[in-house]
């Protein structure tokens, strides 16, 4: 049965600090008020603490006497296959893992780490959505989600070098910094590709790409399949250890960014050494040590604002470098939305849910909350650091057809070079 798979995961993983965490809880529904998807729709469903519900259930069934005299009163009710199916379409489809709602609990509570050990024993259970799980296995068995083999990989760079004329060093061995560019970048945004590639070469950075390490994107992270995560992982440590780098650089991807920079070192021997950081602290440190020199007010038409993505920003931390850039180029159009920075409302697309068609409802009512914050600011340009929000955005745009510019912080910059 589903739930005894589920179940006997989420007693595994039921420790001494999940149970803290999860006797901690008051019910005070703050953390509701913060997510984006209860917030568009009103659904209690949608609240954090209910997503952790079965997780909470079996940990009192099984472990506190409340617990079991509720279930042998008939109080409570033990945990059933509907159960499983129902709770599998919350968890994934109206959860993007963003972790708002923790910044916002008053007793600390990890929130978005607990939906992730509730994905796992779906996992387990191999209760996953039928299009993410094809996405993971498409990366078990070609290395990527999208379908980036080796030679469509090849293939693509190749053009990108010839269509843009830029330079692309590939498995260069004692490089200093490995970068490492998503699918999505490779298949939807190539242009990001030539445009960090010209960022890279402007400031003299020692770089190399890698066939190795191709793929950034962790789609085992998403579905909480620890194994997978590794898997995925793995590879790209076994590319930066292979070229002897020095740093690895995420280019525009949130989660990847927090598999490689924060949960990695909780699942395996990170190789030492070697330091990991993303693209826009990168070209941050450029700016400020003069590595790379920007036309000033190259993008000042119109009203420009900057999207704050979740893993990049709020758990990345890097807020400063983002606007520091967008005060340079856009010294008089640009203009925060409300709120922003840590507070930032989730572009609604991140956690896998835009891999999931069965999610898209749910997802264009997330991103209402986003068209509310251009609109109130009168915003022509939003510009991101992440792929997958412009992946979120460019649908959305096209979806609700506004009248909106979707641009890549790195393109800006690109553009904006001074030779």
């Amino acid at each position: 049965m589903e739930s005894q798979i589920v179940l006997d995961t989420f007693i595994k993983e039921t420790g001494g600090y999940v149970a803290s965490q999860l006797e901690a809880c008051t019910r005070c529904g703050m953390c509701a008020e913060a997510c984006h998807f209860y917030q568009a729709t009103g659904n209690p469903e949608y609240a954090p603490v209910w997503k952790i519900e079965l997780l909470k259930r079996a940990y009192e069934q099984r472990f506190t006497l409340v617990g079991k005299a509720k279930l042998l009163l008939g109080i409570d009710k033990s945990i059933t296959d509907t159960d499983i199916a129902d709770f599998s379409k919350i968890v994934y489809e109206a959860c993007t893992m963003c972790n708002k709602c923790s910044m916002v609990c008053p007793m600390g509570i990890q929130l978005g780490p607990l939906i992730h050990e509730v994905r796992s024993g779906f996992s387990e259970a191999g209760v996953v959505p039928a299009d993410l799980m094809a996405a993971v296995e498409k990366q078990v068995e070609e290395g990527s989600p999208l379908g980036v083999t080796d030679d469509v990989y090849e293939s693509r760079l190749e053009w990108v070098a010839d269509e843009w004329e830029v330079e692309l060093p590939m498995d260069v061995k004692g490089a200093d910094t490995l970068v490492i560019f998503s699918s999505i970048e490779i298949m939807k945004f190539p242009e990001n590709i030539a445009a960090i590639a010209k960022i890279l070469n402007a400031a003299g950075e020692n770089w190399t790409l890698s066939k190795k390490a191709r793929e950034v994107v962790n789609f085992g992270f998403y579905e909480g399949n620890e194994e997978r995560t590794i898997m995925f992982l793995q590879r790209v440590f076994d590319g930066a250890i292979e070229l002897g780098v020095k740093k690895i650089v995420v280019t525009e991807c949130g989660h990847a960014y927090d598999a490689l920079r924060w949960t990695s070192y909780n699942l395996m021997d990170v190789p030492k050494g070697i330091e990991i950081t993303h693209i826009v602290g990168l070209i941050g440190d450029y700016l400020r040590t003069g590595k790379i020199k920007l036309k000033e007010g190259a993008f000042n038409d119109g009203v420009v604002t900057f999207h704050d993505a979740c893993k990049i920003q709020r758990r990345g931390g890097h807020i400063k470098e983002p606007r520091e850039i967008l005060h340079v180029l856009s010294p008089d159009a640009f203009k925060e939305m409300s709120p922003s920075h840590e507070e930032s409302i989730c572009c609604g697309g991140g956690g896998g849910v835009i891999a999931i068609k069965e999610a898209d409802p749910i997802r264009y009512a997330a991103f209402g909350l986003k068209i509310d914050q251009m609109e109130k600011i009168g915003a022509t340009t939003v510009v991101m650091s992440c792929s997958n929000c412009r992946l979120q955005f460019t649908d959305c745009v096209q979806h609700f057809n506004l009248d909106v510019k979707v641009a890549g912080l790195s393109q800006m910059v690109a553009d904006a070079l001074v030779e």
